[in-house]
């Protein structure tokens, strides 16, 4: 004789077991520095940077409270990033590397497509793939052992139950619209990722594509803009060969590679850019910096 209640209790189970079974796992939550920062030694603080410009990426640090000094900068791209591209990515590193330390990128020891960079005057870093991503950690402080730390921070990365979680690729504002064509004109594709900000009432506007990206920055004095603008200004009046007046804002000024610099009013500065340098037009970046200059006139 069948006993219905046992067979009830039976489907009962097995279908608790599938729906278990079939119950995604959680997306992993927290920045990358929220889920390292339990593995290291000590206390630390966890805290979003801006964006990084080239390629396209999402920022953290990791700030040690007992030395600040000690501290972890990771990014990762907002876009996958394949083998091909990561190659491509490492020679713009070399090349701008060329001009700032004696040093070159050699063979990493973490994850794949991975290098490395220890020059002596500044902190070591690693950048390497993991699941279709490219992320970059970075130490402030050199010296012996450094370049070590740098690696399992890597590590613990490349491991971290659940990898990395795709990222919103586009975070935009209003105010960088009116830059969007002259961007993609720059890029010479669609901007398929955005990271707009707003700091101290100036925007920052960030386009990317694959393996291109462009920025504006905007500020008041004593900001990145504002620096940007007074060291090209310097270097144009003591008729530096690399640097040129370019007719946008108030005053503007241009170096070679096409990043470029201009004043509002005395109040307001702007950066514009296109990455990598040396291979955008000059040009486009100056069509960038007129189209974006309304959303910074104040």
């Amino acid at each position: 004789m069948a006993l219905s209640g046992c067979d009830a209790g039976r489907e009962e189970s097995a279908a608790h077991q599938t729906s278990a079974r079939n119950t995604p796992a959680p997306l992993p939550a927290g920045s990358l520095c929220d889920r390292v920062r339990p593995t290291l030694a000590g206390d630390w603080k966890a805290e979003d940077q801006p964006p990084g410009p080239f390629p396209l990426s999402d920022v953290c640090q990791l700030t040690n409270f007992a030395d600040p000094n000690n501290r972890y900068k990771i990014s990762v791209t907002v876009l996958p990033v394949s083998a091909a591209d990561a190659a491509e990515f490492r020679k713009v590193e070399e090349r701008g590397l060329k001009d700032r330390f004696v040093v070159e990128p050699v063979d990493g020891a973490v994850g794949q497509d991975s290098w490395s960079v220890n020059p002596a005057a500044s902190g070591p870093w690693l950048v390497f793939r993991t699941g279709g991503r490219l992320v970059r950690v970075r130490q402030n402080v050199s010296g012996e052992g450094q370049l070590e730390a740098v690696e399992a921070v890597a590590q613990t990365i490349d491991s971290l139950p659940g990898g990395i979680p795709a990222a919103q690729a586009i975070q935009r504002r209003p105010e960088c619209d009116r830059g969007t064509a002259a961007a993609e004109r720059l890029l010479e594709a669609k901007a398929s990722a955005r990271r707009d900000t707003l700091v101290n009432g100036f925007v920052t506007c960030r386009w990317g594509s694959q393996r291109r990206a462009a920025s504006t920055e905007g500020g008041g004095p004593a900001s990145e803009a504002w620096l940007g603008f007074t060291n090209l200004k310097d270097a144009g009046d003591d008729s530096r060969s690399w640097v040129r007046r370019v007719a946008v804002g108030k005053e503007g000024w241009q170096q070679d590679d096409g990043f470029l610099a201009y004043k509002i009013t005395e109040n307001a500065y702007v950066n514009a850019a296109g990455y990598p340098p040396l291979t955008t037009k000059s040009a486009k970046v100056l069509d960038l910096a007129r189209a974006i200059a309304p959303a910074y006139r104040r």
